[in-house]
């Protein structure tokens, strides 16, 4: 069921949360930006660096996947389901 939502929404909702924080980051606070791009940075380095390389994907590809949609791109690629 969570991979079913997350290839569903997963990639939607990340670009919203990129938005909201961003808004954030403009009006009042840069930490919540900083957060999510250091989560998504350490992500590719403990796993999506590992996936993009097993499935044949650029490390650029991946490094930008996952800086852009953290675990909802490699968790599909990593469970055989391309979205």
């Amino acid at each position: 069921m969570f991979l079913k939502f997350t290839c569903a929404f997963g990639k939607p909702v990340c670009v919203l949360l990129y938005a909201c924080f961003s808004v954030l980051a403009f009006k009042y606070t840069v930490i919540p930006l900083l957060a999510l791009v250091v989560m998504h940075l350490t992500e590719y380095i403990i796993i999506g660096y590992k996936v993009a390389k097993q499935n044949g994907i650029g490390i650029i590809e991946g490094f930008i996947n996952c800086l852009c949609f953290g675990f909802t791109w490699w968790l599909p690629v990593k469970s055989g389901k391309k979205n």
